[in-house]
């Protein structure tokens, strides 16, 4: 592997977080998100590990594409790019923020969540989800991939479906930031088609 080849792999998630934390700096006055859907969910801390492991993926999703299938990197790195941009644009046009809501710290994996919670201040950029949004993307390129191995296909389906559970029985995001990620997901993969710039196999 080159240093063309890390580049490729990491450089998109690197962009996207600082793209993430940069606007967090300077977003003010940010709309409530209220869904009565989210009120009646209920609160699930074990649902956090997939909101963890999410971080993993990052990296290890656009790896598993770079070693069985090379000529997709770039497609995927085109839509996950353009997704990112579209999300950052709509969090300085319209920053939401949302009520997490008061728990009780009585296990491991509440405590975890706690911190997520402590260290993820002000609770900005939540509508659409990042989280949702991006394993929005992985299901769609395991359902439309056949060069990786299909356990793989498994394993990333699997943890992806975890990770958009997640971000609403831990209480990172509400409904509405979901619907907004499929949103997201459409219009960067139309105008990326419409401009010709990615082209299925």
């Amino acid at each position: 592997m080159t240093k063309k080849d890390v580049l490729n792999i990491a450089l998109p998630t690197v962009i996207q977080s600082i793209l993430y934390f940069g606007v967090k700096l300077i977003t003010h006055h940010p709309h409530l998100l209220i869904s009565h859907f989210d009120n009646w969910l209920p609160f699930i801390p074990q649902f956090v590990y997939f909101y963890i492991l999410w971080y993993l993926m990052l990296i290890g999703v656009p790896y598993l594409i770079y070693r069985y299938d090379k000529e997709l990197l770039p497609k995927y790195n085109k839509i996950f790019l353009l997704d990112s941009i579209i999300c950052i644009s709509i969090f300085l046009i319209y920053p939401t923020t949302i009520n997490r809501g008061v728990f009780t710290v009585n296990g491991i994996s509440s405590w975890i969540v706690s911190l997520i919670y402590y260290f993820d201040q002000p609770v900005l950029n939540c509508f659409p989800s990042l989280h949702a949004l991006n394993s929005l993307l992985w299901i769609v390129i395991m359902l439309n991939n056949k060069k990786i191995p299909t356990k793989w296909h498994y394993i990333v389906i699997f943890l992806s479906i975890g990770v958009i559970l997640s971000t609403l029985f831990i209480k990172q995001h509400v409904i509405y930031d979901l619907f907004g990620s499929v949103l997201v997901l459409l219009i960067s993969y139309i105008i990326l088609k419409v401009i010709h710039l990615i082209k299925d196999k």
